[in-house]
């Protein structure tokens, strides 16, 4: 495959599968979803990325799992793999080659953002996916300690967030003295150390659009469901987004961009 950062976002817009491809009724993050994925049509996959009790890296959006008594980070990989959490290497191998990944962290402790960062980059370098892959996560904190090697996105967070890497960090908390929905774009990736940006449509006021346009900032914008959403993002200066559906996206994309409809892989 092309590395990721030779992608043509400014002529082609990504099309990313949230959580793999669920619109079949697989669970999200599951093996089932990215093997469906793999054949939707769409550019990258995104998943949700957090660490078991024994350090596994696990793919799962939730805190806890509903039919387990811990939170995932309290919980061995050998507890969550017999409730059907896939682990990451076991979902990376099955898109390696053949899509890109954007791996959203998705970490509720307060561990020490700086381990799982370098544990996580050290696995991706071991497999050989370090220029497919791209990192994003609400968390500052764990984005910071990502370094240089491979792409990060900081995603805006809300307030409901702020105690993640506040409070409850296990290292320096990042103080924010402000309402967080009145960070510009710019501000946040400095916090971060990122070096993207993604939000949802409805966050893309006027200051933020200015601060996007004027720094040439990365966008990705989610969860994308309809059409109309999908206009909307792309007028907006979206480089990847993020969709439910990736097969209607897929095609949906093609239509608008019929000149790029066969991407290259190598």
């Amino acid at each position: 495959m092309l590395p990721l950062k030779d992608y043509p976002f400014a002529a082609r817009p990504m099309i990313v599968a949230h959580r793999g491809d669920t619109s079949f009724g697989a669970a999200g993050n599951s093996v089932e979803a990215i093997v469906s994925a793999l054949i939707s049509g769409a550019d990258m996959i995104e998943v949700d990325v957090q660490w078991s009790a024994d350090e596994e890296f696990v793919c799962y959006h939730d805190e806890g799992h509903p039919s387990m008594p811990e939170p995932i980070y309290l919980s061995t990989f050998r507890e969550l793999k017999a409730h059907g959490v896939a682990s990451l290497v076991e979902i990376l191998t099955l898109g390696k080659g053949k899509i890109y990944f954007n791996l959203e962290i998705k970490e509720y402790s307060a561990r020490d953002p700086r381990r799982f960062m370098h544990a996580l980059i050290h696995l991706l370098t071991e497999l050989g996916l370090d220029a497919e892959v791209l990192l994003s996560s609400f968390r500052p904190d764990y984005l910071r300690e990502a370094g240089w090697t491979i792409p990060t996105c900081i995603i805006h967070p809300d307030e409901a967030m702020r105690e993640l890497f506040t409070f409850r960090a296990y290292s320096e908390p990042i103080v924010l003295d402000r309402p967080l929905a009145s960070y510009l774009p710019f501000e946040l990736m400095e916090i971060s150390h990122a070096t993207g940006y993604a939000c949802q449509i409805f966050e893309l006021t006027p200051d933020a659009l200015a601060d996007i346009e004027k720094r040439n900032i990365f966008l990705g914008v989610y969860t994308i469901t309809s059409e109309l959403e999908f206009d909307e993002a792309v007028a907006r200066g979206a480089r990847a987004l993020v969709c439910e559906n990736p097969r209607g996206f897929a095609g949906l994309r093609n239509k608008r961009f019929p000149a790029m409809e066969t991407m290259p892989r190598a």
